[in-house]
């Protein structure tokens, strides 16, 4: 169950919005907490890549992050996707899962590479793009957790091995990629994948037309119960050295900072709860994610900390960071 109430400015609930710390703190926001359950069975919703043996997510670096420019490859449209790159290394064959529990509702296409899509709610889909030729299941009911493929070495020439992945309310619909697209891109018609980009001058944000931010779909879905004594966070490889402990997430006014925590790769905290960003985000660059993590850390019981942060890896055409860095992931694997 999902509670609304409200208490020093906070609305306890799914939702929120917010502009992460870039260079300057941010002004006033409404954060949205969301109990947490960190239990591997009580994960409704986690990450859709990983390493064998590994924490989903860990290592990865979302180098063009949801409604960000890619100007090395797309310059002048939006994403309306996530792609996951190993920052230092070829992610051709990690492993590919589904976020949720659901029926798979396409496979096919040539991306490059397959396409699977994955129908977890009347209105909520997830799409997994360039995928390696042999799926791991094709059709039929998955698990969140469960493998669907791997990703596809490109030998194209045109972008290193990476997965594409979004979340939005449609299969198919007419303005995107069903029977009259708004915009000739890529697809065509009544083609499920769709463009994978929305031009960024056009009137409509990607959000208006069904596109999710697929970080803050997870994290506002992940946990169906009040968390467990041994719900744990981990600190991602990848990590800066330390990272700043708050009283709140910045965007509140009354936000102060505690002090710096050390970090280490691997390393454990309990979570508390979570504070994430409006799903339909309408931001135009990775400043506009918003993940915290409440924890408790030996001498501060509760204290928040910035679980994603914008990196300038990728900008846009205007300065602004595109790419996206894990810096805590909860302490989740696959179902493998």
């Amino acid at each position: 169950m999902h509670t609304n109430d409200v208490r020093a400015g906070y609305r306890i609930g799914r939702t929120s919005r917010r502009t992460l710390l870039a260079g300057s703190l941010a002004a006033a926001f409404a954060a949205t907490l969301r109990p947490a359950v960190a239990q591997q069975a009580g994960f409704a919703f986690s990450l859709p890549i990983g390493q064998p043996g590994q924490i989903l997510g860990d290592g990865f670096l979302i180098r063009h992050g949801y409604a960000t420019e890619n100007t090395w490859y797309n310059p002048g449209w939006l994403h309306t996707a996530e792609d996951f790159y190993l920052p230092d290394g070829n992610a051709a064959g990690a492993g590919v899962y589904a976020v949720a529990d659901g029926e798979i509702v396409f496979a096919g296409s040539e991306y490059p590479g397959l396409v699977v899509i994955v129908q977890h709610e009347d209105d909520l889909y997830s799409m997994y793009g360039h995928l390696d030729y042999t799926l791991a299941v094709e059709n039929g009911r998955v698990e969140r957790g469960q493998l669907l493929g791997t990703v596809l070495d490109r030998t194209d020439g045109r972008a290193p091995s990476h997965l594409h992945f979004e979340m939005r309310t449609f299969l198919t619909t007419t303005e995107v990629n069903g029977d009259a697209p708004r915009y000739s891109y890529g697809c065509g018609f009544n083609c499920a994948p769709g463009p994978g980009y929305w031009p960024i001058d056009a009137p409509e944000h990607p959000s208006s037309m069904g596109w999710r931010n697929p970080t803050h779909v997870i994290a506002n879905r992940a946990y169906d119960r009040e968390p467990p004594t041994d719900a744990e966070v981990v600190v991602a490889r990848g990590a800066p050295p330390e990272a700043i402990l708050w009283s709140d997430p910045i965007e509140h006014a009354d936000a102060e900072q505690i002090t710096t925590l050390a970090l280490t790769p691997g390393d454990r905290y309990p979570l508390i709860s979570i504070a994430t960003g409006q799903e339909a985000s309408f931001e135009t660059s990775a400043e506009g994610y918003g993940l915290w993590y409440r924890i408790s850390v030996p001498g501060f019981n509760r204290a928040w900390v910035q679980a994603a942060s914008p990196s300038d890896n990728d900008t846009g055409s205007d300065g602004r960071p595109s790419s996206v860095r894990f810096d805590f992931l909860p302490a989740v694997t696959a179902n493998e």
